[in-house]
């Protein structure tokens, strides 16, 4: 009977430690596979970051160049425009005589 309950005892222990072997097995590829999921996360997120300050140059470029032809536009639309300095004469003028009086 002793000799049964000690190859019991063997083979529980020879259970336990094919049990803690797989269990460091599993932390390990675990461990691995974490690793390696941050790693692409992280070179995704470098791709990203690249492609949108691509995108951001690109619509900055686009704002500028579009902000310099509305400007053009509008002033030679004013440069068209005649000017009436009467009015302004009128208002100096007046102003003058104010401080003369």
């Amino acid at each position: 009977m002793s000799d049964m309950l000690q190859r019991l005892l063997g083979v529980e222990k020879t259970a336990a430690n094919l049990v803690a072997e797989a269990e460091a097995e599993a932390a390990k590829i675990t461990a691995q596979a974490r690793l390696d999921s941050q790693k692409g996360h992280s070179e995704l997120l470098k791709k990203k970051a690249a492609d949108n300050d691509s995108a951001l140059a690109g619509e900055r470029a686009r704002l500028e160049a579009e902000r310099e032809t509305r400007t053009r536009e509008e002033r030679d639309r004013l440069s068209r425009l005649p000017m009436d300095t009467g009015a302004f004469r009128k208002t100096a003028l007046s102003s003058i005589e104010r401080v003369k009086a």
